[in-house]
């Protein structure tokens, strides 16, 4: 039986560290596409610092668990986000050299580290019962509404900060995701204790437990994650693209991404009591239905602002539903000793995919355009629930 001090500070050093890195991270991502469409004169590969951020969580989330098993998620996690911190400092100078291949690099670098911020939640389900697992995921993602109001919130101050300091001002929004990541392995340094059940019963040095993937639970898990992240990101990194185009300026820019951010990680605590109460099955089949939404919805928005902030509201609900729901699955579904390094490959399945839709969404968006992009998507969102109709359990 976990103390409940113990598991109290557990999880709200673990709530500050992933509100600290997300706000952070989206202040930086938000502006990225683009840094990158200026430095390159061209939106078409635009879209790459974005997946190559993404290819480094699927690299430090596979990484970082390696070193939970054997050293203990502390440790991981402070890695991480010291690493995450010295890829961001990396990518302002980067932006303020005008260097875009140091950008490139530095953002896979910042992606790595950013692996300790989504492996939380795993160290959060460590310390509660199985009933009570998917809700303890759905509080530790919710710090990530944290950043989605701080983080397009603080664009324009970023910018009169970084040209304060004689900088050019676009590099302010990568000085905060320094600072943010930084601040984030501060409090872990000080307040995560470590030592759940979980970590005790490890096989450090074991080969990846692999087979739990074979039975219908692992199988739907990694469906939900894998197409709620590509579905996610195929509409997200280009819509910042297209509202610049359409007219859009930055506080348009910043109130869509707000909303996006908002529907990814407000409503996780909601998620993870229906998820509890009501089952992975059916909650992962109503986030794919708010995916397909969404698309659709972005697809018709056009320039309006208002449509377009609704369409990427329910993508990031939808991700969320589908991202708390498959993880919790993902824990249950395999036995304590093996399930860190497990949750680490399903993540870099997950991020991998990811990135493919993220490097991507520039080609398309230039190739068949925005709205033809969010149909894509629309479409995709419906495979697990075609998994989910293949593999019962």
């Amino acid at each position: 039986m976990i103390d409940t001090t113990h598991r109290f500070r557990a999880t709200a050093a673990l709530f500050a560290g992933v509100g600290l890195s997300a706000t952070g991270f989206i202040t930086l991502i938000t502006v990225t596409p683009l840094v990158a469409e200026d430095l390159l004169g061209s939106a078409r590969w635009s879209g790459l610092p974005t997946a190559l951020a993404i290819i480094g969580t699927a690299v430090g989330t596979s990484w970082l668990s390696f070193v939970m098993s054997r050293h203990g998620r502390r440790r991981g996690l402070l890695l991480g986000y010291f690493t995450a911190m010295a890829g961001s400092t990396v990518a302002a100078l980067a932006v303020g050299a005008s260097i875009f291949p140091l950008l490139a690099l530095s953002l896979f670098v910042l992606g790595a580290g950013y692996g300790a911020s989504r492996l939380s939640r795993y160290a959060a389900a460590d310390f509660y019962e199985p009933e009570r697992q998917a809700r303890a995921i759905g509080w530790v993602v919710w710090a990530g509404t944290v950043g989605s109001v701080l983080g397009p919130i603080l664009l324009e101050p970023s910018h009169t900060l970084s040209s304060t300091l004689g900088f050019p001002s676009i590099v302010g929004p990568f000085l905060v995701a320094a600072l943010a990541m930084g601040s984030a392995g501060f409090v872990l340094l000080v307040a995560f204790p470590g030592g759940s059940p979980t970590e005790a019963t490890q096989k450090a040095g074991s080969s990846l437990p692999l087979h739990h993937l074979r039975h219908a639970k692992g199988q739907v898990a990694l469906a939900a994650l894998v197409i709620g992240q590509v579905v996610m990101i195929l509409i997200m990194a280009m819509t910042p693209v297209h509202l610049r185009s359409a007219g859009g300026g930055l506080q348009s820019i910043g109130l869509v991404i707000a909303a996006h951010t908002f529907g990814m990680y407000a409503l996780s605590p909601l998620s993870g009591y229906l998820s509890d109460h009501f089952g992975r099955r059916p909650v992962i089949l109503f986030g794919g239905a708010l995916l397909v939404s969404a698309g659709l919805v972005s697809s018709g928005a056009g320039s309006d602002t208002t449509q377009l902030a609704l369409g990427l509201f329910l993508l990031g609900w939808g991700w969320n539903l589908s991202f708390v729901s498959g993880s919790a699955l993902l824990t249950e579904a395999v036995p304590s000793e093996n399930r860190m390094r497990l949750q680490g490959f399903a993540d870099s399945v997950v991020w991998t995919s990811a990135a493919a839709a993220g490097l991507s969404s520039g080609v398309l968006l230039e190739s068949v355009g925005f709205a033809t992009l969010c149909r894509i998507g629309a479409l995709l969102a419906l495979a697990p629930a075609a998994v989910l109709a293949l593999r019962r359990w």
